[in-house]
């Protein structure tokens, strides 16, 4: 169903133009879906005088959207940006299948706890209070995340039995790392023989987060063995069970750190979702003799040598068939930190820090998010990207009465142009060299008028002035406290969640974990 409204009618780039990216981006994702290395988000200068305002404010945005996105399915891939207006801070969500009313309630807990620690200067992460508020929010980040962990806590699970199989032939024998690590997996991942179920998972979380040192023999062992992908694999699972407990602390310490900005007042707003709409493809012309007819010039040399060549590939009449099978039918959406990347192009609004417009999201940007946003002239941050490629993707939606229309669709265009010219590229590259497919990440785990915004009511203006107690009743009065205990040993103290000193408040940095691929958009 179209958000648009009714007569508003579309900016359309041609079907025949949109085929010139889908039809060689379906060939180039049937060659590889992961189209290079982990790309991180470029570094902030750490002699910068905005350092630690600029690191904060993306550590925030991006931690609460990972806590927005409570399951690990691609409908709940959440974006979060921060507007700065006169009179107060707006925080708008996006998802790639809009953001739930269960969500927005979430959030808006957030955001009290949030307001509160700005309004109130004494509370650090040092201190009594600021140590209270830290286990308030984590507790319920942890429980509203339970469907979460539990999907991480059953790929463990399935993990689990082979690692053990390998730590227990003979060859770890004596080594105290391993032999923590295997009681470990026995005492915590069941309950009396039983498998945990999500009523667990906070629990565990916290648990998890609190024995990260006894993981690392995991990585240890990857490293000097010939198969390491089980060892990475389980590696990486465990240490995503608690993941959300560090992703609380970045909240308060962003909190802490933008005090100054979040006291002045909040408001959450959210961008509707886009409508599904089919790819453009005509049943009649996508095949590999019409999708190389339309890359070269007609019996070019270049098209002779790009077509045999594909076929020490792939026979080409299968390779039709797949095609035709996989993607004629497929269904594109807008993802979610481009639909917010549009709202802010549409409307102008500022970011909190218009040198660094930054667009939190709870994965890594796709291979195709990721380039959208390089090529956009917005100068927006480039984001981190896992690089894998989606076919259920496309451009933002623009209607012609809304703000700016004329200048998003120029740069659309341009973008569009960028974007066909690069896997065009990358597709003849693969095919010259044979590339073959490389291997995935774990998985780490994917327009309108202003009628489509819809508003949620902002924060309470006295948040600030409840005591502790107070705030915790309008959270929830029967929420159930997450005991976050002292760290298992010295080493990992440096990073828990007890670590920061009341003067230290800048987001910490030992802490680091990768941000998960949850939710990749498939079709």
């Amino acid at each position: 169903m179209s958000h648009d409204p009714p007569g508003d009618p579309p900016m359309s780039h041609s079907p025949r133009r949109l085929r010139r990216l889908y039809e060689p981006l379906s060939l180039l994702q049937t060659l590889g879906n992961v189209r290079g290395w982990r790309i991180r988000a470029p570094d902030i200068p750490q002699d910068y005088s905005g350092f630690n305002a600029i690191k904060s404010h993306r550590s925030f945005v991006d931690a609460l959207a990972y806590a927005c996105a409570y399951k690990k399915e691609p409908a709940y891939v959440t974006a979060v940006a921060l507007e700065k207006r006169p009179e107060e801070i707006v925080v708008w969500l996006a998802a790639n299948k809009n953001v739930e009313d269960t969500v927005v309630s979430f959030a808006q807990d957030v955001l009290r706890i949030v307001q509160w620690l700005a309004r109130n200067p004494s509370a650090q992460l040092g201190t009594e209070d600021g140590q209270q508020t830290l286990n308030l929010l984590t507790s319920r980040v942890l429980c509203f995340n339970a469907p979460k962990i539990y999907a991480y806590y059953e790929q463990v699970m399935r993990a689990a039995p082979q690692v053990i199989a390998k730590l227990s032939n003979g060859q770890h024998e004596g080594n105290p790392n391993v032999a923590n690590l295997k009681h470990w997996l026995s005492q915590h991942l069941q309950r009396d023989g039983l498998q945990l179920q999500e009523v667990d998972m906070a629990k565990l979380a916290v648990i998890s987060h609190n024995s990260r040192d006894t993981f690392e023999v995991l990585r240890n062992i990857a490293m000097e063995s010939h198969d390491p992908h089980p060892f990475e694999r389980l590696f990486k699972l465990l240490g995503k069970l608690g993941k959300h407990v560090i992703m609380s602390k970045r909240i308060v310490e962003g909190a802490i750190f933008l005090r100054s900005d979040f006291a002045r007042g909040m408001r959450l707003e959210r961008v509707p979702a886009s409508p599904e709409l089919l790819l453009p493809f005509s049943s009649r012309k996508y095949n590999i003799d019409g999708i190389s007819n339309r890359m070269f010039s007609s019996n070019s040399a270049e098209k002779q040598r790009f077509l045999a060549r594909l076929r020490t590939i792939w026979d080409t009449s299968e390779w039709d068939k797949n095609l035709a099978k996989k993607h004629l039918a497929g269904k594109s959406i807008v993802h979610a930190e481009l639909l917010i990347l549009d709202h802010f192009e549409k409307t102008g609004g500022d970011f909190l820090d218009n040198s660094d417009k930054y667009i939190g999201c709870s994965k890594p940007a796709c291979y195709l998010c990721y380039h959208y946003i390089c090529n956009h002239p917005g100068r927006y941050i480039r984001p981190s990207s896992h690089q894998k490629l989606y076919m259920r993707w496309r451009l933002p939606d623009i209607s012609i009465t809304e703000p700016n229309a004329a200048t998003r669709f120029k740069d659309q265009e341009q973008i569009l142009n960028n974007l066909i010219n690069l896997v065009r590229r990358e597709l003849r590259n693969d095919i010259e060299t044979g590339v073959g497919k490389m291997k995935e990440c774990p998985d780490s785990t994917a327009g309108g008028t202003s009628t489509m915004f819809e508003l949620e009511t902002g924060l309470e203006a006295d948040m600030g002035s409840l005591s502790f107690q107070e705030l915790r009743h309008q959270i929830d009065p029967d929420l159930q406290y997450v005991v976050i205990p002292d760290p298992v040993s010295s080493s990992s103290s440096a990073s828990s969640i007890h670590s920061r000193s009341s003067a230290d408040t800048a987001v910490s940095g030992g802490d680091e974990v990768e941000y998960d691929s949850d939710g990749g958009v498939v079709v």
